[in-house]
């Protein structure tokens, strides 16, 4: 499932969506969501609107900021089904209203993944033209499917230098010699920074905004999961 709303829908976060369950030969939703606070905000008298080209401010409405969402509603179903029929890939979508972290968190649907769209993962775009860090955040629990979740996201940046930060023990202890077959023979370089589970949020405190990529179990301490989630501004993965 890939969770979006108006401010972080992106097509990069679609195609990764898209890899994810290309590689795993699932289905994927597309789940829309109608931010409740922000429909609630533009139907206040005392609420504008500031374009940005020209700093001109004009009130708005709950009608009219109800038009924008389902405009861009309708780009995300139509991205969906352009990227996931191009990969043979069975795909629905589907539009709820309420808040990111309540639906998406809390969904009663059987999915494998969740992806949340963040505001700036244009970052997650591969560039073969400049070779810069992708720095992706591995909070380590005992899935497998974090393994194929990692197998996605280091694909995507095959051609670039990748900082690989993780955290936790790896309970298999076999982490290491699998990234170094993923990495074989591509154009690629893997640095290896480890941290203990008790340093994560001064960990996020410091660099979470520099992430291009986050993987992490969704089932996190109840507490811990909306803490890390707002740390962050890239596109992230919870595995189930």
């Amino acid at each position: 499932m890939l969770a979006v709303d108006v401010s972080n829908y992106s097509v990069t976060t679609v195609n990764l969506a898209v890899d994810m369950a290309a590689s795993v030969q699932t289905g994927l939703l597309g789940l829309f969501i109608e931010d409740e606070d922000l429909l609630q905000v533009s139907g206040l008298p005392c609420t504008r609107e500031i374009t940005l080209t020209t700093t001109r401010e004009r009130p708005t409405s709950t009608d009219q900021m109800q038009r924008s969402l389902r405009s861009v509603a309708q780009q995300f179903k139509q991205t969906l089904q352009r990227e996931a029929q191009a990969s043979q890939i069975a795909w629905h979508f589907d539009t709820v209203r309420g808040r990111m972290r309540d639906i998406g968190l809390k969904s009663e649907r059987d999915v494998t993944y969740t992806i949340f769209g963040r505001s700036v993962s244009h970052r997650l775009q591969p560039s073969r033209k400049i070779r810069g860090i992708r720095k992706i955040l591995l909070i380590l629990d005992d899935s497998p499917r974090q393994k194929l979740a990692l197998d996605v996201v280091l694909r995507r940046f095959h051609h670039e230098k990748i900082e690989l930060t993780l955290v936790g023990e790896d309970p298999r202890q076999k982490l290491s010699s699998v990234l170094s077959s993923q990495i074989a023979g591509k154009d690629s370089e893997l640095e290896l920074a480890r941290y203990d589970r008790d340093d994560l949020f001064e960990l996020l405190a410091r660099a979470g905004p520099s992430f291009d990529c986050a993987i992490m179990s969704q089932h996190e301490n109840n507490a811990d999961l909306p803490r890390i989630l707002n740390a962050l501004r890239c596109p992230t993965i919870l595995v189930a």
